[in-house]
């Protein structure tokens, strides 16, 4: 019986696909990782105002939602 619940435990940590080890920003509403993992200092302490390098696909959507939003607030407040 304890058998099966180790072994629950054990599927349910190597099958998730959260990592835990790397921050997370959240950025218009979508989570980026970071590539640099967290050290031990801030899981420990809950440091968040660390400078956070995303990868260059991420770098390139970030881009083109910070255009588009802009162009959408252009839009809205255009006077005519």
């Amino acid at each position: 019986m304890i058998i099966n619940y180790v072994l629950i435990i054990l599927i349910i940590i190597f099958f998730n696909d959260e990592s835990h080890g790397k921050k997370k920003i959240n950025i218009d509403g979508v989570f980026y990782e970071c590539k640099s993992p967290k050290n031990s200092f801030e899981r420990t302490r809950g440091v968040r105002n660390r400078i956070c390098f995303f990868s260059s696909e991420d770098k390139n959507d970030i881009n083109k939602r910070i255009k588009n939003k802009k162009l959408n607030l252009k839009r809205k407040f255009k006077k005519h």
